[in-house]
C-alpha cells in the first residue's frame, strides 16, 4: 500500500513538471497586426505576426526575461522604425521577382505577404506548431492584385532546458505563373534580424561563426553552395544571446550574408515555371550565450569559446541533417 502510494506520488510528481505550452491569438505586442502568442509555462517564447499594418508575416522570439530579440521594424504608430525596418524577425523573401517588377523583400511599392489562412495550430508537451498559408501579391503594383506565389509555412517551435529555442523554418512555395526569385544576397532569401536596439548600439560588439569557410567576395558576403550553418553573437541589455541558423543538406544554397547589426541569412536564385513547387527547410537556435571573454573594447571572443561554440553547432546540425533525412 504505501509502494503503491509512493509510485502514484512519483506519477503526480513527473505531470506536474512537463512543460506546459499554449499557442493563442493574441495583437502583436507594441506593434500593428495580429498574430499568434507562443508560450511555454506561461512566459512568451515567439510570436507569429501578421494582419493590418504588417507588410509580411514573420516570427518573434523572447529572451529569458521575455525581453524581444528579435526586430520590430515598426513602432506603436504603424510608422517604420530603426535601421532597414523591412527586416522583421525569422522572415523570408526576394527582391527581384519576374525580373524585377515586383519586390518581394523591402516591399515598399504596394506588394504585400498576407496570411490567407490559419491552417492549423497545435501545442503538444513538447512546443507548438502553426501551419499557415500565406499569398505573395502584386498588391497596388500594376493594374490588378495579382497573385505571384502560394506559401505553406510551418513553424515547429521547442524549447529545451538550457533555454535554447528552437524554430524548424518549413516552406513550400508554389509558383502562381512563371517567374524568376532574383536580388542578391543581402536582399533575398530566409533570414534571421536581431532586434534593432543591436543595430542602435552594439553593432561593435557582434560576431559570427561560420561553416564551411566559403570564399569571401565582399563585406558580409560568403560564397559557397555547400552551406551548413552560421552563429550569430549579440547583446541585448545585459544579456548576451546567440542565434544559429542551420541550412538543410541538398536543397539550393549558393551565398551567405551578414551584417554586423545583426541580419543574417542564406540566398539562391531559382527560375520556376508556374506551379513548381520549391520546398525550404532552414533550423533556428536561439539561446542564452556567455558574454566574450577576453577583455577589449570592444569585447572579443576567446579561441576557447571559438571551438566550443563550434563544436555545439557542429553537433547540431548533424542532429538536424539526420532528421532531414527522415522527414
Amino acid at each position: 500500500m504505501v509502494m503503491k502510494h509512493i509510485l502514484s506520488l512519483s506519477l503526480l510528481l513527473a505531470f506536474s513538471t512537463q512543460a506546459e505550452w499554449s499557442v493563442k491569438p493574441a495583437a502583436n505586442p507594441k506593434a500593428p497586426g495580429k498574430g499568434l502568442a507562443v508560450a511555454k509555462d506561461g512566459k512568451p517564447v515567439a510570436h507569429f505576426v501578421f494582419g493590418e499594418g504588417q507588410k509580411k508575416p514573420f516570427l518573434h522570439v523572447y529572451g529569458k526575461e521575455g525581453e524581444l530579440l528579435t526586430n520590430p521594424g515598426v513602432g506603436p504608430d504603424g510608422k517604420d522604425t530603426g535601421k532597414f525596418p523591412h527586416h522583421r524577425g525569422i522572415y523570408i523573401g526576394w527582391r527581384i521577382i519576374s525580373g524585377g517588377q515586383f519586390d518581394l523583400w523591402h516591399i515598399h511599392k504596394g506588394e504585400i505577404m498576407r496570411v490567407k489562412k490559419i491552417k492549423s495550430t497545435k501545442a503538444t508537451e513538447s512546443g507548438v506548431t502553426i501551419v499557415a498559408d500565406i499569398e505573395w501579391r502584386t498588391g497596388t503594383v500594376g493594374k490588378s492584385d495579382d497573385l505571384l506565389i502560394s506559401e505553406t509555412r510551418t513553424l515547429v517551435i521547442s524549447q529545451n532546458d538550457a533555454g535554447r529555442t528552437q524554430v524548424d523554418f518549413h516552406t513550400e512555395l508554389t509558383a502562381a505563373r512563371d517567374l524568376t526569385l532574383g536580388g542578391d544576397l543581402q536582399h533575398a532569401g530566409c533570414h534571421f534580424r536581431a532586434h534593432t536596439e543591436v543595430a542602435s548600439k552594439w553593432a561593435k560588439f557582434t560576431s559570427y561563426l561560420w561553416e564551411p569557410e566559403g570564399k569571401k567576395a565582399g563585406n558580409g558576403k560568403i560564397l559557397s553552395k555547400e552551406w551548413k550553418w552560421n552563429r550569430l553573437q549579440f547583446p541585448i541589455g545585459k544579456n548576451w544571446y546567440s542565434a544559429t541558423q542551420f541550412n538543410a543538406p541538398n536543397q539550393p544554397v549558393e551565398e551567405l550574408s551578414w551584417r554586423d547589426y545583426g541580419r543574417f541569412g542564406f540566398f539562391f536564385k531559382k527560375d520556376l515555371k508556374k506551379g513548381d513547387v520549391q520546398k525550404l527547410n532552414y533550423r533556428f537556435h536561439i539561446a542564452p550565450s556567455q558574454a566574450p571573454a577576453l577583455e577589449s573594447y570592444p569585447p572579443q571572443v576567446s579561441k576557447e569559446q571559438k571551438e566550443r561554440w563550434t563544436a555545439t553547432a557542429q553537433k547540431a546540425y548533424a542532429h538536424f541533417s539526420e532528421w532531414i533525412v527522415k522527414q
